[in-house]
């Protein structure tokens, strides 16, 4: 029995929900959202093992991004298959608006606060994707039986990811200084939810 939307969504930190409507347009363009889904996967992929190149002397970090990177190449290769069963592949690279919209208020001129910011976003993409995937769950549950089962699983391993970064950067910060630039990056996130529309996208 996987966790209800309510009970995942009380062990987030985001500050504003996705809308149902969002899910229910989503369910009606399913191939649309796991061909984008995949590309996201990989781009975690990436973003983990660009961590490591970017802090390869700090050995906590090594160590958990080669962990995620490893399960987001997993999750590709699981929703590669399905869509492949549907008779689809995964989309194109393209750009992310929301991602995007986070990632220009990195503060990369300051180099105390760049590895912070970056392990930041990190949390902040991880926890919008946990919310987004239980929140499809309870709109398709009961009539895409495979694709219910995918979420199930991919929900709580996001939770776990936002978490670690969460962490990772909470080493980095004086406990009060660190709480002041998590809520700053949580409204951040919300005024990007906001602007973003709705598409049949995992974000944005």
């Amino acid at each position: 029995m996987h966790e209800t939307l309510e009970s995942v969504r009380a062990e987030l930190p985001l500050l504003v929900w996705t809308p149902r409507r969002w899910a229910e347009l989503v369910a009606d363009q399913l191939d649309l959202f796991l061909a984008d889904h995949a590309i996201c996967e990989q781009q975690a992929a990436l973003f983990g093992l660009a961590l490591i190149g970017h802090y390869p002397s700090d050995r906590e970090l090594v160590v958990e991004m080669g962990k995620l990177a490893a399960e987001e190449v997993s999750h590709l290769r699981r929703v590669a298959a399905l869509l492949h069963q549907r008779g689809h592949v995964p989309a194109s690279k393209r750009g992310n608006p929301w991602v995007a919209a986070l990632r220009r208020h990195i503060e990369s001129h300051r180099s105390a606060q760049l590895k912070v910011d970056r392990l930041l976003v990190g949390a902040l993409i991880e926890a919008r994707s946990c919310e987004r995937f239980t929140t499809l769950l309870a709109v398709i549950e009961d009539r895409e039986p495979e694709v219910a089962r995918l979420l199930a699983d991919l929900g709580p391993a996001e939770k776990r990811h936002w978490q670690t970064f969460h962490r990772l950067a909470r080493r980095e910060v004086e406990p009060a200084a660190f709480a002041e630039r998590w809520q700053r990056w949580l409204e951040i996130e919300r005024d990007a939810s906001a602007a973003g529309g709705i598409a049949p996208r995992v974000h944005g």
